[in-house]
């Protein structure tokens, strides 16, 4: 009985020796750790804590360069659509459109003026055209007279061909004094068009001004939170610089917030499930925001439109943030290096043998980590905590 008690004690030995060789340059320093490869699930998944915030921010921009007259609501107070916020100077806007009025005025009248013109001008081209018409009919009437004295003998051919000539040069005379007509007409009808173009410009502008007019008093164009206002009374305000700036109530988001070490895990477009006021639905992760100066990285998340309801009123949300689970796969007990890479050595006993085997893991969860090939269910295997081995 004592020698088998020797002979165990021997194997042991033995065994202990095996495992320090096949470890010889990395045991040194490493810890070794006994697991046994089983099949379960491996949970990626992990909750944190959010909070409800308007999904959009809605913003009026500031027309023109403008001062601060008058402000009615302060940043974080709730207004409602169309309540009036913060004024602006009107005097350069309003002088404006005095000013673009003078000028339709004198535009206007200019215009009745040509108008006038026309008419004037129109007589008297008449006019004068009806008298060279007449000339030409008298001389035409004088012809044929002179040309039955001619047969008779009462007159000369040279009367007669003069006569002619004359007629031909009235006649010339008329045709030209009705081209000179028709090009005066159709230079005093450009004249009226480009009076009424630019009338009709002027009051374009005005129209634009106006509009801009009744933008100097900055109405809420949403129910909301307050968020920002423009200056205080006196300031001036950069032209397209947002005047005011209101959370928009009519949508809302959760913004989830988690350590840095899950920031590979929250990815755009991922699955949220959030439970607030005791209602659990799920979301879609939206922009991820990581600041380099704090230790947490934030993401938003969006209901669909069915389910804006259940946000009202919610103060604490939960996220339960759905990452790359597994279910019913081979794993092993996660070490605390296992991160650091996906292919380890581990030593595999085969009866009363240790056999060196590289394992290829998979997911790594919180508690476990997938393995995807090396080992089998059971096996009883030794690996170097990866926090203090060095990996391969």
């Amino acid at each position: 009985m004592h020698n088998r008690s020797q002979l165990f004690v021997f194997g042991l030995l033995a065994i202990l020796a095996s495992v320090l060789f096949a470890c010889k340059g990395n045991s040194d320093k490493s810890a070794i750790k006994t697991e046994v490869v089983d099949r379960g699930p491996v949970v990626v998944s992990f909750k944190c804590q959010g909070n409800i915030r308007a999904a959009n921010v809605v913003s009026v921009i500031n027309p023109l360069r403008n001062s601060v007259v008058a402000v009615h609501k302060i940043p974080g107070e709730r207004v409602e659509k169309g309540e009036l916020i913060l004024q602006l100077n009107k005097n350069q806007i309003q002088d404006e459109i005095a000013d673009l009025n003078n000028q339709i005025q004198q535009k206007e009248n200019a215009l009745e003026k040509n108008r006038l013109n026309v008419k004037s001008i129109q007589l008297d081209l008449n006019q004068g055209e009806e008298a060279k018409k007449a000339r030409v009919q008298n001389m035409r009437h004088s012809l044929e007279q002179q040309e039955k004295l001619l047969e008779a003998g009462g007159t000369s051919q040279a009367r007669v061909d003069q006569i002619k000539q004359n007629l031909l040069l009235a006649e010339q005379d008329l045709n030209n004094q009705a081209e000179k007509n028709s090009m005066r007409l159709q230079q005093l009808e450009m004249d009226e068009r480009n009076l009424a173009l630019q009338i009709q410009s002027f009051k374009k502008s005005v129209a634009t001004q106006r509009a801009i007019l009744q933008k100097t008093d900055v109405k809420a164009p949403v129910s909301g939170i307050l968020l920002e206002v423009a200056g205080n009374v006196g300031d001036y305000v950069a032209l397209d610089q947002a005047l005011v700036k209101i959370a928009d109530e009519s949508t809302s988001k959760i913004v989830g917030s988690a350590g840095k070490n899950k920031l590979a895990l929250i990815q755009p477009g991922g699955e949220v499930e959030v439970t607030v006021n005791n209602a659990t639905f799920m979301g879609t992760i939206g922009q991820v925001y990581d600041d380099e100066n704090s230790e947490s990285v934030s993401f938003d998340v969006f209901v669909d439109e069915n389910n804006q309801q259940k946000l009202a009123g919610g103060e604490n949300v939960e996220l339960l943030v759905k990452a790359n689970d597994k279910e019913n796969v081979l794993r092993i007990r996660k070490l605390p290096g296992m991160k650091l890479s996906q292919h380890f050595d581990v030593l595999v006993q085969k009866n009363d043998e240790l056999i060196r085997t590289e394992i290829v893991l998979g997911t790594i969860g919180k508690d476990y980590c997938e393995i995807i090939s090396g080992v089998n269910e059971g096996d009883i295997i030794r690996v170097e905590d990866p926090s203090t081995a060095q990996v391969q």
